[in-house]
């Protein structure tokens, strides 16, 4: 297997609509079929003041592909990989990983553009919230830069209908109308700010707690020669793929500053700046997106997550099953989640 570099990625990933504009606040995304949220995605980040949209295209067929390139704000990139084709890359402190493409491309493709400049990585279905008060994510990258921090952390907040129910119907277009459709979330915190450290995570996530409420365990399966031997390492590979409590949605893109991997960076990020991240898991696509990331298997260890999903779906359905429990709360503002530890921000 060819040995790549960060700075190599433009050997694998090309720009194929629309032209990088180094000095526009950019958004970076990794997109395979997506038009369940892309008009809302769009339309939410750039009302919080993001100038440019950077996305690499997993050769979407059902319409992303051509939405993108009709946008004067966006500029498509795309690969003979796909986003679950390995890569073998070194990173700049020497090490040596195998990564997805689809990773791989999320922390070497911004490097291609961005010299010193604060570039946001954000999925689909994540949607960012700003701070009391705050009207622009460019105020959030002043901030960062007066503190000499060169990453901020987010709580992925999980949300969600108050019953099974509410996964069925069409999709709402807009941010708010997810809101409305999927209001609820967990007041708890999940991320510990450090100064000078890595965040300590805390809690559980509310899939992990669906999971142990309808008692959605771990199982092997075993196919092919597997029947006959599996590895501990492929074991391990069908346990439970935990779902994020935290990710690293601003990262400042420098000689020395850059994001390692889907959630973090390589440097300790802000210990007083801490956002808020939607993440739209449980929606009226969450059956098709099961079907489609077992159709795929290019998420983690083979999908192995979305097998247990497809479980916990079969078992809400069956037992007309509630999400709510007693640290379910429905969102009204952002001060619910400075409250409930899910948001800090200093007040000057």
């Amino acid at each position: 297997m060819t040995e790549y570099r960060i700075e190599d990625a433009g050997q694998l990933a090309k720009v194929v609509q629309g032209k990088v504009d180094k000095t526009r606040l950019t958004l970076f995304s990794t997109m395979k079929n997506e038009m369940a949220f892309l008009p809302a995605f769009l339309s939410h980040y750039r009302s919080i003041g993001f100038e440019q949209f950077l996305i690499f295209d997993d050769a979407s067929d059902d319409g992303t592909f051509e939405y993108l390139s009709a946008q004067p704000d966006c500029v498509v990139m795309q690969s003979r990989l796909t986003f679950g084709d390995e890569v073998r890359y070194r990173d700049p402190d020497g090490e040596l990983h195998v990564e997805r493409a689809g990773s791989y491309f999320k922390i070497a493709l911004p490097h291609m553009f961005f010299d010193n400049a604060f570039v946001a990585y954000v999925d689909a279905d994540e949607f960012m919230f700003l701070p009391p008060g705050v009207t622009s994510v460019a105020d959030v990258v002043d901030r960062l830069r007066q503190q000499g921090a060169t990453s901020a952390i987010a709580s992925v907040v999980e949300f969600f209908p108050a019953d099974v129910s509410g996964l069925t119907g069409d999709m709402p277009h807009s941010f708010q109308g997810l809101l409305q459709a999927y209001g609820y979330f967990q007041s708890e915190r999940l991320v510990q700010l450090i100064p000078g450290q890595m965040p300590q995570l805390q809690g559980k996530s509310k899939t992990a707690r669906l999971f142990g409420q309808f008692g959605v365990a771990p199982k092997v399966a075993r196919k092919g020669l597997q029947r006959l031997y599996m590895s501990s390492r492929a074991k391990k590979a069908q346990q439970f793929q935990k779902s994020p409590r935290h990710k690293t949605p601003l990262v400042c893109r420098s000689d020395t500053s850059r994001l390692t991997g889907s959630h973090a960076a390589n440097l300790p990020p802000s210990d007083t700046v801490l956002l808020t991240i939607a993440h739209f898991v449980f929606t009226a696509q969450f059956a098709d997106k099961i079907a489609r990331a077992q159709s795929w298997g290019a998420h983690a260890n083979g999908a192995a997550k979305y097998r247990y999903y497809a479980e916990l779906l079969d078992k809400m359905q069956a037992e007309q099953g509630r999400f709510l429990d007693e640290n379910s709360v429905k969102f009204q503002d952002v001060q619910q989640f400075m409250d409930c530890g899910l948001m800090t921000y200093p007040n000057t």
